[in-house]
């Protein structure tokens, strides 16, 4: 348990960032929320299907934004407006990979993404793109594949990339044929934030569970994407999905107030050769600590029974003479892991009763 300070625990929730004063969602939103499709009849309709680009900007967002909409309802026993719908991470993430320049296309080969260019287009080229493609078109589709959407399985179809068409699916049809099991695990989220008896972390384990099956299915296949990065913004989009694991593991709670925190802590650029956590000149002190964080837990992860332990010392906003030091196993992960598991969580209930 000791390895949830520093790192561990900054990832699970005690980012030390709060919205200071009186806000309103809408403040926090995406950006070009409001100017994304909000229902069906945004988009264009052909032979009685609704065909959705999601190689736009815009229109990839509306998906989430229609998701969100639909699913509020089951999340008002929580909080008013909408705010602990746990959905809300995922427009969230990919707004931030928007602002980032995460999403353009990272050969250089054409303008996609670019402000000088085609700056709403969404290249299928970006390792951030295409892994995001599949948490966007899996969870919306599953969600159509449900009923919860209002429309049936057959009335929407998604707009293929220009290239590598076969690696995406574009329907409910082709897409529970190719992930059969991401797409069931999508359909049980759905089914049990239906359930009036759902409680908030079960709806969290579903959602968890069918967010990291999505981007296991695909990892591999788009692996050959971060050849077109700079060393340090391959090794942040690995340590990332590593990350992603343990926030998994720790169910944490993907609503609009926390994971808007979150990303304050992410790196606000695309990281370029030279740039050394925790020694980037234009991150926050916050940034720099996370980036550092993120990549020495992927290290440790990574390794076998290996006892890493590193120590640095800086200077940087807010952040004097910082000691980072690592000195756990992977067997004491594995130990984590294990305890903040199903089986973890249900001996630990049982002790306190």
């Amino acid at each position: 348990m000791a390895f949830l300070h520093p790192w561990a625990c900054v990832l699970v929730s005690c980012i030390s960032v709060s919205l200071v004063g009186e806000f309103n969602l809408s403040d926090l939103y995406p950006p070009l929320w409001n100017e994304s499709p909000g229902q069906f009849s945004d988009y264009r309709v052909e032979n009685g299907k609704h065909i959705i680009d999601p190689w736009v900007y815009p229109e990839r967002m509306g998906m989430y934004k229609i998701l969100v909409n639909k699913t509020a309802s089951y999340f008002e026993k929580f909080a008013p407006d909408n705010e602990q719908n746990i959905l809300w991470g995922l427009p969230l993430q990919h707004g931030w990979q928007y602002t980032t320049g995460r999403l353009v296309d990272p050969s250089g080969r054409t303008d996609c993404g670019y402000e000088t260019g085609d700056h709403l287009c969404i290249s299928v080229d970006s390792w951030w793109a295409d892994m995001n493609y599949f948490l966007s078109a899996l969870p919306f589709l599953g969600a159509v594949d449900s009923g919860i959407m209002g429309i049936s399985s057959d009335q929407v179809t998604l707009s293929p990339p220009p290239k590598d068409q076969t690696k995406f699916c574009l329907d409910v049809s082709s897409c529970q044929s190719s992930f059969p099991q991401t797409m069931s695990k999508w359909n049980t989220f759905y089914k049990h934030l239906q359930l009036t008896s759902s409680s908030f972390d079960d709806l969290l384990k579903y959602l968890w569970d069918a967010h990291t099956s999505s981007l296991k299915d695909v990892y591999k296949v788009f692996e050959d994407r971060l050849e077109y990065y700079s060393e340090p913004e391959a090794d942040f989009g690995r340590d990332w999905c590593v990350a992603l694991d343990y926030l998994a593991t720790s169910r944490f709670p993907t609503t609009f107030i926390r994971v808007s925190e979150f990303q304050k802590a992410l790196p606000p650029r695309v990281l370029v050769s030279g740039d050394k956590a925790p020694f980037i000149s234009n991150f926050t002190a916050l940034q720099n600590t996370v980036l550092l964080g993120l990549n020495l837990l992927h290290k440790v992860d990574s390794a076998t029974g290996f006892l890493l332990h590193v120590s640095y010392a800086f200077t940087g906003s807010g952040i004097s003479n910082v000691a980072v030091n690592l000195k756990e196993t992977v067997q004491g992960l594995r130990i984590w892991k294990r305890g903040m598991g199903e089986q973890g969580r249900s001996t630990g209930l049982k002790a306190k009763e």
